[in-house]
């Protein structure tokens, strides 16, 4: 995989390496030779805001907590000069 340099520019950048973020899959390359690759592997993460579930989003699982608050902010649900006082995020539950 191509290094991404490029992405040490941003505050909060994606971890392409990041194990948690992808699962092994056996596949077939254009030889027929059996091997396994890492896919990203989307998974599910419900939104709440006091207590209120708004949404459950596809997600590929990284910085949970940042995707809650801009999804929010995003849709008008949080003002920009709001107070916020937690974000908890639930790994078992995949709930923010």
């Amino acid at each position: 995989m191509a290094k991404n340099d490029h992405l040490a520019d941003y505050l909060i950048a994606p971890d392409p390496e990041a194990a948690r973020l992808t699962r092994a899959v056996p596949s077939v390359d254009h030889l027929g030779q059996s091997q396994e690759v890492r896919v990203i592997e989307e998974r599910p993460l419900t939104i709440f805001l006091n207590k209120r579930e708004i949404v459950t989003a596809m997600t590929i699982g990284d910085y949970p907590e940042y995707l809650a608050l801009g999804f929010l902010r995003n849709q008008g649900m949080l003002a920009e000069d709001e107070e916020i006082t937690g974000v908890d995020f639930d790994e078992e539950l995949e709930t923010v």
